[in-house]
């Protein structure tokens, strides 16, 4: 062990101390003999400062050798200078502090495709919204839920049916209702209104209220108010009474006509305040009349009052009669029946609570307001006087319909509508 350390030691002593490093430094590379001398930062004092330039990287020594290069050389015309900033050897997929983007996934559903809702595809996910009005309309999901486990257990299905019913009574006089809300509460997937409406194993009452409470919404109908999109007037009759008088506002973004045949978008037992309302909705076309309809098409709604007329209503059959005319002429309502009945095309019956009624007629009318109760098709008439040609005609409802809802859980004017109608009863004492 000590030869072998003598040996070593041997060999260090035999390099002299000044072969070990060997520089040739130039005149033009070092700093004049009469400059201060800098402090060396060297870990050997004795050692210049030099940076050899092997210590340098071959990455760096490349990138300054084509910065240089590039810097010396024109840009050809129509060609962008590279800046100074460029970094050939940085990976093709570099950020610099750059987060990945977000962005809303949009959940495509064919019904509302269908019901032409292009607002759910674009409604941006990022607006605001309150959290508790959101859970309000997700507790509707839950209750949805819960009737369906009672459907397949066959456990409490008439209990959970009326807690659901209650809820989409109230819900149709919300006032927060808005298009974030509707998205994110998801009511209109498949676990939403539609596992409703789409769903025999539902009371027809469940699956109406939630089909027209889709369709509303998918209007993006979001006031409640039942005179939406009415004008009320105050003035004075000819009594120099007051009076209220009412009319459709102009701007009222979705007002539907009623020049069409069939049902369209209203659903069995829709309700409304005043007869005016059904304008607004496509319901019924004349504020005034229980006939509305065109020439050589027919007629397409009538309504059944109590307007001391003739009529007999019997629910599924009803006798309704046409106008006074004069001189052995009819008039022209009673005219667009009589091409109704030639057509064979249907009819759109609503019935009213205003006027007086006779026998059963009153059994089938609601407590307030119109309701609408479905098609009919005119199937026979006869005259009943000559002179002034008066008409009464036959009308059948037409089959595969739900049942009209007068009686029963099912009726309509709901609990919460003759509570919004109270509230303003004043203004509907009037006619509209």
């Amino acid at each position: 062990m000590a030869a072998r350390s003598s040996r070593f030691g041997a060999r260090a002593q035999s390099v002299p101390t000044s072969d070990m490093i060997k520089l040739e430094i130039n005149d033009e590379d070092h700093k004049s003999q009469d400059a201060p001398a800098e402090e060396s930062t060297s870990r050997f004092p004795n050692v210049p400062n030099v940076q050899y330039p092997g210590l340098k990287s071959a990455r760096k020594r490349k990138r300054a050798d084509v910065t240089d290069s590039k810097s010396d050389v024109e840009p050809a015309a129509g060609s962008k200078k590279l800046k100074s900033s460029h970094r050939p050897f940085a990976p093709r997929e570099y950020r610099r502090n750059r987060r990945a983007s977000t962005g809303h996934k949009k959940t495509v559903n064919t019904r509302l495709t269908k019901h032409g809702a292009d607002w759910y595809h674009e409604t941006n996910m990022f607006d605001m919204y309150n959290r508790a009005e959101l859970n309000t309309l997700k507790y509707t999901r839950e209750l949805i839920a819960n009737c369906v486990r009672a459907i397949e257990t066959g456990i409490d299905k008439e209990v959970q049916f009326s807690i659901l019913r209650r809820r989409l009574h109230q819900m149709e006089f919300y006032d927060f209702v808005t298009e974030i809300l509707v998205v994110r509460s998801k009511l209109f997937e498949d676990d939403g209104f539609a596992a409703v409406f789409d769903s025999v194993s539902f009371p027809f009452d469940l699956r109406a209220d939630a089909l027209m409470l889709f369709k509303r919404w998918a209007r993006r109908q979001w006031d409640p108010d039942l005179l939406r999109g009415i004008v009320t007037k105050k003035g004075a009759n000819n009594k120099e009474q007051t009076s209220n008088s009412k009319s459709l506002d102009k701007d009222y973004p979705h007002k539907v006509a009623a020049n069409y045949r069939g049902a369209g978008d209203l659903v069995n037992g829709q309700w409304w305040p005043l007869q005016i309302c059904t304008i607004r909705d496509g319901a019924h076309g004349m504020a005034e009349g229980g006939i509305y309809g065109q020439v050589k098409r027919g007629v397409y709604s009538i309504i059944l009052s109590g307007g001391g007329y003739a009529d007999i209503d019997e629910g599924d059959i009803i006798q309704y009669c046409g106008t006074s005319g004069e001189e052995n002429k009819p008039t022209a309502f009673t005219e667009r029946m009589l091409e109704s009945a030639a057509l064979k095309e249907p009819v759109r019956v609503l019935r009213s609570a205003s006027g007086g009624f006779v026998n059963k007629q009153v059994l089938f009318r609601p407590i307030k307001g119109l309701r609408y109760d479905g098609l009919y098709k005119i199937t026979g008439y006869e005259l009943l006087h000559q002179g002034t040609a008066m008409y009464r005609f036959t009308l059948e409802r037409c089959p595969n319909q739900d049942p009209i809802r007068y009686r029963g859980p099912e009726a309509r004017p709901t609990e919460e509508e003759l509570s919004a109608y109270r509230k303003i009863e004043n203004l509907l004492k009037t006619s509209g």
